[in-house]
């Protein structure tokens, strides 16, 4: 039963910044096609582009979004499946609930895409 818990040490705001900066590329290729509708989905883009500006937690993103946390969190899991975006940190809230700070992984991504017929 304990080893399901874990110590997460608090990261200071001068640690935070410097990680974000770290984390975020300038842009990225994206070669898989199936990323493409994961990217040009409505609701998923939304979060996109506020994870582009800065890192959120599920929490944030609804107040931003409007959408419930569930969805919330399935486009997210589609979003790290094709790795568009990332989790930047984890860290104990002051209710101890272990939060995700999750951030996109660049500021623009590119398509490099070739369909062929036979």
């Amino acid at each position: 039963m304990w080893d399901q818990f874990r110590v997460v040490k608090k990261v200071s705001q001068k640690d935070n910044k410097k990680e974000e900066k770290l984390q975020l590329r300038e842009e990225i290729t994206l070669t898989d096609p199936c990323a493409v509708p994961i990217i040009f989905h409505e609701k998923k883009g939304q979060i996109l582009k506020l994870l582009i500006k800065k890192e959120m937690t599920i929490i944030d993103l609804k107040h931003a979004t409007g959408m419930n946390p569930g969805t919330i969190k399935r486009h997210l899991d589609d979003l790290l499946l094709y790795k568009i975006i990332s989790i930047s940190k984890e860290q104990l809230s002051e209710y101890s609930i272990m939060m995700k700070y999750y951030r996109a992984v660049a500021k623009k991504f590119n398509f490099n895409i070739t369909w062929t017929g036979n």
